[in-house]
């Protein structure tokens, strides 16, 4: 490598943590949101709107932390830097990063201030333009056929995903009182971010770096589990629309979307021992928590796929603390963690600093006892038993997780020092 193809590879890699470090920063300010939510709880604030401060938590979430860091991976990880070293993924990921915190900030506006809806339809607009610039580039280069096929399918579930939002907009804009309509926009919504976008996103990247690793018999069981999951994200749409008792049609379709999510986990398990050896060279506390979030993905298709079942559908749907617990079980437990553990494998975090270390272990196990109470405390729920004890440990886990969130910008700003 010559010194100019040094000096570029070099400034690539601070191109890449820059939006790395905007990411990191973002789930600070996302867990920052989460303890004034849950203080706001048990607290008079009075210059806090508590729909507002939750609006503001759940797309600084999606869009400041998960989407900035999943779209970052994709471009610098996936595509080779001569093709995303092109001016257009910097411009990008700036409509990303300023729409997402243009939205932050105008979250103290009215409910439906132009503004925000200004700024949201940038941001959508910015991940379409996403869309098209970076599957057309990956068509361009060689990739395994599962990376390729959990990549583009992450990136199709994030645009229809968008369906959601339009639809919500325009039932505020027509001041509709159809309620029905109203959670069915969210949950396609939802659907399409968590268990498309996110899920599809976040394994992708993974798989890409493990792909290297893997036997010929592993990278077939790989891609026939990608095909499988990549359908059970589309029939298991009809799974979230069970909660309004539909016709026939809808059952079958959702019974399909079950099945399908069964599948696709047995295929999991099947990749398991070939995944294990692939990950025989990953650094011991990476590997725990990846074996964590892994745990969480299983719990969650499992818990998605029984939700056919009207008790069970019922409570998901239904009960406020098991819909947290399973957002955050998505959310934290899986797409979270295993992206910090894909930051601290590949020195994004430098794992030599002790503070690394304690910082990964504070945020897992805050995340840890907070699926746990969580799902306590959906269960008393379910059984018409409550405690005054559940906000305060909820609180005081928030605190936990801010704390995890913190130590974790502190590790990256000692990784920028190293």
């Amino acid at each position: 490598m010559n010194d100019l193809s040094e000096a570029r590879h070099m400034a690539d890699i601070r191109k890449k943590k820059r939006w790395i470090n905007f990411s990191i920063l973002g789930l600070c300010i996302v867990a920052t949101l989460g303890v004034l939510l849950r203080s706001k709880i048990l607290f008079s604030i009075p210059f806090f709107d508590y729909n507002r401060l939750l609006d503001a938590h759940f797309h600084f979430a999606f869009s400041g932390w998960v989407t900035l860091a999943l779209v970052t991976l994709m471009i610098y990880d996936i595509l080779p830097e001569e093709i995303h070293d092109k001016p257009v993924y910097q411009r990008l990921l700036w409509g990303i990063l300023l729409t997402a915190w243009l939205q932050l900030l105008s979250s103290p506006l009215p409910p439906n201030n132009p503004l925000t809806s200004l700024f949201s339809a940038i941001f959508i607009l910015s991940t379409y333009i996403f869309a098209w610039v970076f599957v057309k580039d990956l068509g361009k280069i060689t990739v395994s056929k599962s990376v390729w096929l959990l990549t583009v399918g992450a990136i199709v579930f994030l645009v229809l995903a968008s369906i959601g939002i339009f639809w919500l907009a325009y039932l505020f804009a027509a001041k509709s009182l159809n309620t029905f309509a109203y959670r069915n926009a969210l949950y396609i919504y939802l659907h399409f971010e968590y268990n498309g976008f996110f899920s599809l996103g976040v394994l992708a990247i993974v798989f890409n770096k493990l792909q290297k690793s893997f036997t010929t018999a592993t990278a077939g069981k790989v891609y026939l589990f990608s095909k499988l999951l990549l359908i059970s994200v589309v029939l298991s749409l009809f799974l979230t629309l069970l909660w309004q008792d539909p016709g026939i049609y809808y059952k079958i379709l959702a019974l399909a979307g079950s099945i399908s999510l069964l599948l696709a986990l047995g295929q999991f398990l099947l990749t398991t021992k070939g995944l294990k050896e692939a990950c025989g060279n990953l650094f011991p506390i990476v590997r725990a928590i990846g074996y964590l979030a892994v745990i969480a993905f299983l719990l969650k298709t499992l818990l998605q796929a029984f939700t056919i079942f009207p008790t069970i559908s019922d409570a998901v749907f239904g009960d406020r603390p098991v819909i947290i617990g399973f957002l955050h079980l998505v959310f934290l437990g899986f797409v979270s963690l295993l992206l910090l553990a894909y930051f601290a494998q590949y020195n994004l975090l430098n794992l030599k600093h002790p503070i690394t270390k304690l910082a990964l272990v504070t945020f897992t196990t805050a995340v840890i006892i907070n699926e746990a109470v969580l799902m306590i405390q959906g269960l008393g729920a379910m059984f018409i038993k409550s405690s005054y004890i559940f906000p305060w440990l909820l609180w005081g886990i928030s605190i936990l997780l801010l704390l995890g969130a913190l130590l974790i910008g502190a590790a990256r700003m000692r990784a920028i020092r190293s």
